[in-house]
């Protein structure tokens, strides 16, 4: 059911934030189906944005939030949220994203629970700490910083690194930026109405684990293969709403690939639930 042109929108995007960017959209479409997959498949990756100050860390969230149809961003933060805050949040999110913000840049940051945090991977329940409540969260974490070590194996990392000077790039950050949220709706009406469409190419994300160990190594654990794998599946899911560039949409699947292959041979403890 492809469209037969790519959305202007998706255009800028893809010019403003290369193949990292585009991952971090297919990931970003797949938040808002995250407790279906987790019935599916067991688990969905949390998603870490970190690299170099002056990255475009904050500009790529912004602007993954405003696809969504939110302006302001909504961010937790460790230096304005209790541990409490963000359970409420989590508490509330069914299939949307929730967002962790300045991790790791925090001069003073408040203590957060990161290892009850861990469960977020599988969708298991997080203790709120005050009452001893159960709370099951149904739908997807990303990390802007530098996430905690306790996160390997539960994530996909998308490294920004300062970007040279460019014209292009830079005029189509404007030009997204120039767009109205009336621009933009259909991304997330498109996202949301295609749950068997996301279901179908989620499908195959088995099969593409199998396929990356062989592609990137031999050593690649089994569920960093999987986390990248449904990043993949989730790239094929973009393209057959919006109809990704070819060339774009082959730059973003080897940047997985990338992705996955600086997993391998990093130093772990023994796999846990």
């Amino acid at each position: 059911m492809q469209n037969q042109q790519t959305p202007k929108w998706l255009e800028l995007f893809t010019t403003a934030f290369g193949a990292k960017g585009l991952v971090a959209l297919a990931w970003w479409a797949g938040a808002y189906h995250a407790e279906r997959i987790r019935n599916l498949q067991g688990t969905y990756p949390i998603l870490q944005i970190h690299g170099d100050a002056g990255g475009g860390k904050s500009t790529l969230v912004s602007n993954l939030w405003k696809l969504s149809g939110v302006v302001e961003r909504d961010h937790i933060t460790l230096t304005n949220h209790s541990f409490g805050a963000l359970i409420a949040r989590l508490a509330m999110a069914v299939n949307e994203p929730v967002v962790i913000d300045d991790v790791g840049n925090a001069s003073e940051p408040l203590q957060f629970d990161w290892d009850a945090l861990k469960q977020l991977y599988t969708g298991n329940s997080v203790v709120r700490r005050a009452v001893g409540e159960q709370v099951q969260f149904r739908g997807a974490l990303v990390i802007v910083g530098t996430a905690p070590c306790t996160f390997e194996q539960r994530s996909v990392a998308v490294q920004l690194k300062r970007p040279e000077h460019s014209g292009e790039r830079s005029a189509a950050v404007q030009a997204l930026h120039a767009l109205q949220i009336s621009d933009l709706a259909e991304f997330l009406t498109e996202v949301q109405e295609h749950k068997d469409m996301a279901v179908f190419c989620m499908g195959k994300a088995e099969a593409l684990a199998f396929e990356l160990a062989d592609q990137v190594h031999a050593e690649l654990h089994i569920r960093d293969a999987r986390n990248h794998a449904q990043l993949i599946a989730l790239l094929d899911f973009l393209d057959a709403l919006f109809n990704v560039p070819a060339e774009a949409l082959d730059a973003a699947k080897a940047t997985v690939r990338e992705m996955a292959w600086h997993t391998v041979g990093r130093t772990r403890g023994p796999v846990e639930d």
